[in-house]
């Protein structure tokens, strides 16, 4: 065993624990003497020894010029104590290389959106980091890409494997070839692999190139350039990269000497959201320009990046169609700007959308202008709730495509048995994806309807509270017109007061219909709670995979899966099976088959039609939450349109009563001036005038304790007519004396 380990002064390693093989060098696994840390160790063969010293020592002297965390971290050079050859000592990233995520079955479409958008990230800050320090890579691919796993169990996506990397400033050029095939930027490519054009030399932005390239296949789980063929049709790859229009990001040939489909779009399949593809595909298509009066410059593509990457994700659950989408929005982009959006991605105008957000509208929350990146942060689990206030159906779309699965050959055969257990894995993967949207949307519905209605209860309560402050308000100012009608009569004010005949024209309507409307529906909501009621009937008896589990019992049967597919990876290692070996290789075939089927019935025959029916119903349900919601606005507008009748009403009765009370304080003033001695008072008079003025002081005592305002005013309109009453009466005993 001893003869598998090599060592240096400070680490050892084994030459059977290999992380990567490359054609100067191997990657292996080791660990620090002193202290058992996991460490990688590169060791370089003859070949690497072949090629100039400044070559050779090239890589060293890169990895000592780099610090940064998105950049495989060097520890040590030391010697080999055997042979006294070089070796480099790195962190060791035991998620593995990028390549090897992406080969994975579960990742056959490319990574999910937050891990795309992760190594989006990360591959940016790597990349900003080497051309701050003047510096290339020139084998920008996947497999140099590695993934390290923090204590905290977050992910860091690291560039690494620094070879082929030389300093070089911002217009110079080389001539030097390095790079892999399906990643070299055209010019390379038809130099390196079609041996043309020898004296060609490169810049920098070759690596722009190999990032494209990168993106589509992280994204995708795909090269975006193949040929039929592969490798060996190079001069039909050339073809596809260099005769390729401008904003192109796919060619891909599927029959010998056939044509070229073309695409400017991410296939379907990708498990990408529509929301973050439009904002990702202008950024391949400037990656993968060969144009080049047209090919971006590293400063274009960190602004892309950045601006990418300050788009804020907002999750929303499109009711009518039951399903889920993200918007990426600006940090300083508005309401305005989300709602145009949004009309993008479901063509519901943007005056027809209502956006509720934990059990209240999204506007309540967040002001028209607040800032997007004020937004409160919303998850696929709790999204912002979209409904269209023109729209009462709810229409859903069905996505069950799966590949076909073929049955495994009769004839065992070690090597396409593996090949068939990794793509049954890749179908369970997808399968188990579908299962878990379909069940959460089935969730959402649920999460639709409580939503829906804890807002609408909220709203009426507000509305029923305005509508009892209303009527509270209508009986003060019958009261107040009342008074002051009273008052003018008693006091022979010329004009004639017709507030109270206006107030219960005005009034009369919205007592008996808009007022009677709203406690009708208030009751049958807020008390009652038909609405959500009505929901716990229609959905009694529908399940929902959500809560039976379905998401889980999908993994499970995945975990499986994977389980049998490691089985014959391993039979396909030992390559010739003894008879025992042979029946459970068969067997883990059968569970393969079986697995799958179990799967696909999950998906077709449980969690897809319990969604669907949930979805019928939730849409005959919505109907009626909708014509709540509609009489809730009619309502709503008829109790505005009776508030300011009322606050106009209420303008002119203090107007009038201003009016009023500086007519009695200008006849005031003018008895007081003239000279009466003596003011005696018929006694039939003043007892009718102490009686108006003691109804008055007893209504105004009742105003007074509602309307404060005007008390001061009140006060003052009944010591002047008690006073003007009692000079005129004096006046006239006067004239009769005389």
């Amino acid at each position: 065993m001893s003869s598998y380990l090599r060592g240096s002064t400070n680490y050892v390693w084994s030459t059977t624990s290999i992380l990567g093989k490359g054609a100067t060098a191997t990657v292996h696994q080791g660990v620090n003497k002193v202290n058992g840390e996991p460490v990688a160790v590169k060791t370089f063969n003859h070949i690497s020894t072949l090629r100039p010293q400044e070559i050779q020592i090239r890589e060293f002297e890169v990895l000592q010029k780099v610090n940064h965390e998105n950049i495989v971290k060097l520890l040590a050079i030391e010697e080999e104590q055997e042979n006294r050859g070089k070796v480099i000592v790195m962190e060791l990233c035991t998620g593995g290389s990028l390549f090897n995520i992406l080969d994975d079955p579960e990742n056959t479409y490319g990574l999910e959106e937050s891990e795309f958008l992760l190594v989006l990230e990360h591959l940016y800050a790597g990349m900003k980091h080497l051309r701050d320090n003047n510096l290339i890579h020139r084998d920008l691919k996947p497999g140099n890409i590695m993934k390290f796993i923090r204590d905290d169990g977050t992910t860091v996506y690291k560039l690494t494997d620094f070879g082929a990397a030389r300093e070089l400033q911002e217009g110079q050029h080389f001539q030097s070839l390095y790079g892999t095939e399906e990643y070299l930027h055209p010019d390379m490519y038809e130099r390196a692999v079609l041996r043309k054009h020898a004296n060609k030399t490169f810049g920098a932005t070759i690596d722009l190139w190999s990032i494209g390239v990168t993106l589509y296949h992280v994204a995708t789980g795909n090269l975006p350039f193949r040929p039929y063929g592969g490798r060996r049709n190079k001069e039909t790859m050339h073809y596809i990269t260099t005769r390729k229009e401008s904003g192109v990001i796919s060619g891909i040939q599927t029959k010998e000497n056939g044509p070229i489909e073309w695409k400017r779009e991410l296939p379907s399949n990708c498990q990408l959201s529509y929301g973050l593809k439009k904002i990702i595909t202008p950024l391949l298509a400037g990656l993968l320009e060969a144009d080049h009066r047209k090919i971006w410059t590293f400063d274009r593509f960190f602004k892309e990046v950045e601006v990418v990457l300050s788009r804020k994700c907002i999750d929303i659950f499109h009711v009518n169609e039951a399903r889920l989408i993200k918007i990426y929005i600006l940090p300083d982009e508005t309401y305005q700007n989300l709602r145009e959006y949004i009309s993008e991605q479901t063509n519901i105008k943007d005056t027809s959308q209502i956006l509720i957000y934990q059990n209240d509208l999204f506007l309540n929350i967040i002001e028209e202008y607040t800032r997007a990146e004020g937004y409160p942060t919303t998850k696929k689990e709790e999204p912002i709730f979209l409904f269209n206030r023109d729209d009462n159906n709810i229409s859903i779309t069905t996505d069950l495509e799966l590949p076909k699965f073929t049955d495994f050959m009769t004839v065992i055969s070690v090597e396409n048995d593996a090949a068939q257990a990794k793509f049954a894995c890749s179908i369970g993967h997808q399968c188990k994806r579908h299962i878990e949207r379909y069940s959460l949307y089935s969730k959402l519905i649920f999460d639709t309807v409580d939503n829906f209605t804890k807002y609408s209860n909220l709203e009426l309560k507000q509305l029923h509270q305005n509508t009892q402050h209303l009527l509270d308000k209508t009986l003060l100012m019958k009261k107040m017109a009342g008074v002051l009608a009273l008052s003018q009569q008693i006091s022979n004010y010329g004009r004639k007061c017709e507030f109270p005949e206006r107030l219960e024209s005005i009034s009369k309507e919205f007592a008996t219909e808009a007022a009677k409307g709203v406690t009708n529906l208030h009751k049958s909501n807020c008390v009652e709670n038909t609405l959500k009621l009505q929901w716990d009937s229609m959905s009694r008896d529908l399940k929902c995979p959500y809560k039976t589990l379905a998401p889980a019992r999908a993994k499970t049967q995945v975990e499986h899966l994977r389980d049998s597919w490691q089985h014959l990876v391993r039979d396909r290692a030992t390559r010739t099976l003894s008879y025992n070996d042979e029946q459970f290789h068969i067997l883990e075939r059968i569970k393969i088959t079986q697995t799958i089927n179990r799967l696909k019935i999950l998906l077709e025959k449980e969690v897809f039609p319990q969604y669907e029916q949930l979805a019928e119903n939730f849409g005959d349900w919505y109907k009626i939450a909708q014509n709540i919601h509609l009489k809730m606005g009619i309502l709503r507008s008829d109790v505005n349109a009776f508030e300011n009748k009322l606050r106009d009403f209420e303008e002119e009765l203090t107007i009038d009563n201003l009016d009023y009370s500086e007519h009695i304080k200008n006849n005031l003033d003018k008895v007081k001036n003239s000279n009466v001695s003596k003011r005696n008072s018929s006694s039939t008079q003043n007892q009718k005038l102490k009686t108006c003025i003691n109804n008055y002081k007893k209504e105004s005592e009742d105003i007074r304790k509602i309307m404060r305002e005007n008390t001061e005013l009140l006060n003052q309109l009944n010591k002047s007519t008690s006073e003007l009453g009692a000079l005129n009466i004096s006046h006239g005993n006067v004239n009769q004396h005389g």
